[in-house]
């Protein structure tokens, strides 16, 4: 619900870079993909829409009133096996057709019915080639019996299906697509007049050109924090729609794919589902191009806090595990009512590539607007970026990077850098109207440890819980342990009946994990160094071979 304060066209480019393979699938590649097998192809044209009425529509449409819209949603019936051109070859049968809607600048597609043989494979690529998704397979096939694509670039869309020998060839119905209204591929294929037009702030066709991609020197102190901000396409009504957000971290740390967003970015007519694209960014702080994007279909509302009242807040579980080759990075958070410090901002202004902005000043809000956070930012030449449409859901940090809002609404662009926007705060989101539906408690703290705060964990990191210290200290699979000296300055000594390799972790009183190692038990060794933590009362829990122990430390 971000407001700009202007009137301008909001021109939009969605997440989606000419790589090879983006939306999870199963590898291999298409065996029809070539200019000669396509000419022969049965095509299925559609009318297409008056591109420019809707353009027009959101030239003069009031901002704020919701997401950012970038497509119209057509019904259609296609029968993939009824309709397709057949291939018999010694393999098995292959199916191909191609989906036009006339000029149409990306497309989806949605399929009511997806039943695939055992060894069947589907692929989808644009006129060019370049850009194919696949392979998919019976297994893609969503709960409620349905698929549906991220976006391809271009007005057709081809569609193989192979299908082995002697297998029936099962049910594959298109029964919606998504026609693409704005030219959300313009900066992917590099097709600027001037290279001015490439520089940084201008990649894609975001409103404003103040905006820093994070691939920029300004961005080095939050390259986790980057990776774990993600571009939401949410399929609705008659229209597709797009938002930031991105994937948070809980008290757990099992790397369960929960996306933090807006509200009202689901505040819409019959949902129909999300896609959420991961890495779209540029390759260089000017760079033209970016490196290629990934992307994961299908989400769950798991909870949800409205903006009447509330503090806007969504949270998406994805239906499917981030893989490892998407770098994610579980963002951490902080929900005390302690006065905010300025952090930054990572967002998709107008769908564009990933951008980095640095608020002047964060305060809490009040009266009406004490459910959220309040940013001023950067003027004239001291300009650090600012939010635009299109990043609403994305995730406001603190100076220790954790996640303290996201964004809701506001009046700042790049002409406008006197607005001041809101995000709702993490600290009003918590508890949230006081239902396991309507709060991030029950999600981010299912074991009701009461952490205040949760840093980030990387993909590469291990899955840790964080435990409360009641259960720390009564856990009885936990041996206890005797530390001495008791209190400490640091290194602490103990006795247990181990030796070789032990691994440590320990607690702070919130349970936080502040510190994890390795140490070498021997028989005349047995002494971790803790560091230089705070003066404090801490839990230590030590892990061998063969038990695991847990005692209280105490740091002068």
């Amino acid at each position: 619900m971000k407001k700009l304060v202007f009137s301008a066209l909001v021109v939009v480019a969605l997440m989606f870079a000419q790589s090879s393979v983006a939306q999870i699938s199963h590898g291999g590649e298409p065996l029809f993909n070539s200019s000669m097998t396509k000419a022969g192809v049965p095509e299925m044209n559609h009318p297409g829409i008056d591109n420019q009425r809707y353009l027009d529509e959101d030239l003069n449409a009031v901002k704020g009133a919701g997401p950012l819209r970038v497509g119209v949603m057509q019904d259609t019936r296609l029968d993939v096996v009824g309709e397709a051109k057949a291939v018999k070859d010694a393999s098995g049968t292959h199916y191909l057709m191609a989906v036009e809607s006339e000029d149409a600048t990306f497309m989806t597609l949605h399929f009511s019915q997806f039943e695939m043989p055992e060894g069947a494979t589907l692929f989808f690529y644009d006129e060019s080639g370049d850009f194919f998704l696949g392979s998919f397979n019976s297994s893609d096939v969503l709960d409620d019996g349905t698929f549906y694509t991220q976006a391809i670039p271009g007005s057709r869309v081809f569609v193989e299906y192979n299908v082995p020998a002697g297998q029936e060839p099962g049910n594959l119905v298109i029964d919606r697509l998504c026609h693409g209204y704005k030219d959300i591929f313009q900066s992917i294929a590099g097709n600027y007049e001037a290279i001015e037009e490439s520089l940084k702030g201008a990649h894609g066709v975001a409103e404003g050109n103040c905006h820093i991609n994070v691939v920029c020197p300004e961005g080095d102190d939050w390259r986790d924090q980057i990776r774990s901000v993600v571009a939401i396409e949410i399929n609705s009504g008659g229209y597709s729609y797009m938002c930031s957000g991105a994937v948070i971290n809980n008290a757990r740390q099992d790397k369960t794919p929960y996306i933090l967003s807006a509200y009202h970015c689901q505040d819409l007519e019959d949902v129909r589902g999300f896609t959420t694209y991961f890495l779209y960014q540029t390759n260089a702080c000017n760079g033209m191009v970016g490196p290629g994007n990934k992307s994961i279909v299908g989400a769950d509302i798991m909870a949800k806090f409205s903006y009447n009242g509330g503090s806007d807040f969504l949270l998406l579980r994805l239906r499917q595990n981030i893989p490892d080759s998407y770098k994610p990075y579980y963002a951490g958070w902080e929900r005390g009512s302690v006065n905010p410090t300025n952090g930054a901002c990572i967002h998709h202004p107008g769908g564009d590539f990933k951008k980095i902005s640095f608020p002047k000043s964060v305060v809490k809000g009040t009266g009406s607007y004490s459910k959220f956070l309040v940013t001023s930012w950067y003027t004239g030449t001291q300009n650090k970026g600012v939010t635009e449409q299109g990043s609403s859901g994305s995730p406001l940090f603190n100076a220790d990077k954790r996640i303290i809002g996201q964004l809701y609404a506001g009046s700042s662009a790049c002409d406008y850098m006197s607005g001041t926007d809101l995000y709702g705060r993490l600290f009003s989101s918590w508890n949230g109207d006081g239902t396991n539906t309507g709060s991030l408690r029950t999600w981010l703290d299912p074991d009701n440890t009461n952490i205040t705060n949760l840093d980030g964990l990387d993909f590469e990191s291990s899955s840790t819980a964080i435990v409360s210290p009641e259960d720390a200290i009564n856990n009885s699979s936990l041996c206890n342990l005797q530390v001495y000296p008791n209190p400490s300055t640091g290194v602490i000594h103990f006795d247990v009946d181990a030796l070789g390799s032990a691994n440590y972790k320990l607690y702070d009183l919130n349970g936080r994990c502040v510190k994890e190692g390795q140490t070498i038990l021997t028989a005349t060794s047995q002494a971790i160094d803790l560091g230089a933590q705070h003066k404090g009362s801490y839990i230590l829990q030590l892990h061998t071979s063969s038990r695991s122990y847990t005692g209280m430390v105490i740091i002068k």
